[in-house]
């Protein structure tokens, strides 16, 4: 089993606390990308996670008119609310050390407790509003700058 605190270090460097929208509806989700040589730091920690989550693979892919090379990876992804919680869990127990990477993770946390909260009622204003906040401390986070796909 891993160390708590290595499990924080690695994701301080490397998951990201992020969302997807479709339409009206917003996704929250933690995810973390690797190369495939790299799995196996992957599947160590959706163990620790409690096997929540599903990994994917992504084959690589040579470059094209619409983007460049990409190596062969593996992607840990967790998205469904209630296991969410196991994640918040655990970043309030073993907090994230870098500024930028606490302060998303900080708005992220924020959008899933108001998704668990208004479930029946949730306004999408602030949803919206919530998401911008994300977008904008992501958008300066290196994890976005490298991982884009």
């Amino acid at each position: 089993m891993l160390n708590p605190w290595y499990v924080t270090g690695f994701c301080d460097g490397e998951a990201a606390f992020t969302y997807s929208r479709a339409g009206g509806t917003f996704a929250v989700y933690f995810g973390l990308k690797q190369r495939e040589d790299n799995l196996q730091i992957i599947e160590d920690i959706r163990q620790y996670f409690g096997y929540i989550g599903t990994i994917y693979k992504h084959k690589e892919s040579l470059a094209s008119p619409k983007g460049g090379h990409t190596k062969a990876a593996a992607y840990y992804r967790v998205n469904r609310v209630e296991e969410l919680k196991h994640v918040i869990e655990h970043f309030d127990k073993h907090p994230l050390q870098s500024k930028r990477k606490y302060e998303a993770y900080s708005a992220w946390k924020e959008m899933v407790l108001y998704k668990i909260e208004h479930y029946r009622d949730i306004e999408y204003n602030r949803l919206h509003a919530l998401a911008q906040k994300l977008s904008s401390l992501n958008s300066q986070s290196r994890v976005f700058k490298i991982h884009k796909t």
